[in-house]
């Protein structure tokens, strides 16, 4: 089993930020040890390959251990985001629901950038949602460039930022 490991602290959203990198979708844990009843989780993951059902088992493990707010990125990732939304409605029919975005057309910086800046879930788990999980899988490039980033939050923003402005 791959562990969640801790990287970092985000001052501004006061939460924590833990890492997985999980060569498959099974590989992903089905209980963070986290401090924090409910999390952020950014998903990078090329499913566009991958079963619906495996994607559904995959959801349904995050949704039960906690996620409240989900950012998909990815190849395939819009899929992703409506089958996390399918796992919740099944668990939580009622609500509170689940928050999902996808983020397909953007690079991976950015995607971590709104998990760790602009991702807030529903005000129902907002007071118990003190930290961001990155799972990054079957690409370690990716969990490295999530590693880098939730290491250094305000560096990492400060970076993100001046390069959007440099495009401007």
């Amino acid at each position: 089993m791959t562990l969640c490991a801790h990287i970092g602290f985000e001052e501004v959203s006061e939460r924590e930020l833990f890492l997985v990198d999980a060569p498959r979708p099974e590989d992903v844990p089905s209980v963070f040890s986290l401090q924090s009843k409910h999390f952020v989780c950014l998903l990078a993951w090329d499913s566009q390959n991958i079963t619906t059902s495996t994607i559904l088992a995959l959801a349904s493990r995050i949704c039960a251990a906690g996620c409240a707010y989900i950012c998909c990125w990815g190849q395939g990732c819009e899929r992703v985001h409506d089958i996390f939304d399918e796992a919740d409605l099944k668990v939580r029919p009622n609500g509170p629901w689940i928050m999902s975005t996808w983020h397909n057309d953007e690079p991976l910086s950015e995607a971590i950038w709104f998990s760790l800046f602009n991702a807030y879930p529903d005000d129902a788990y907002f007071d118990q949602c003190r930290a961001v999980v990155g799972i990054s899988i079957g690409a370690p490039e990716w969990a490295a460039e999530i590693r880098s980033a939730f290491s250094a939050p305000g560096n990492f923003s400060a970076s993100v930022l001046a390069s959007e402005a440099d495009d401007a």
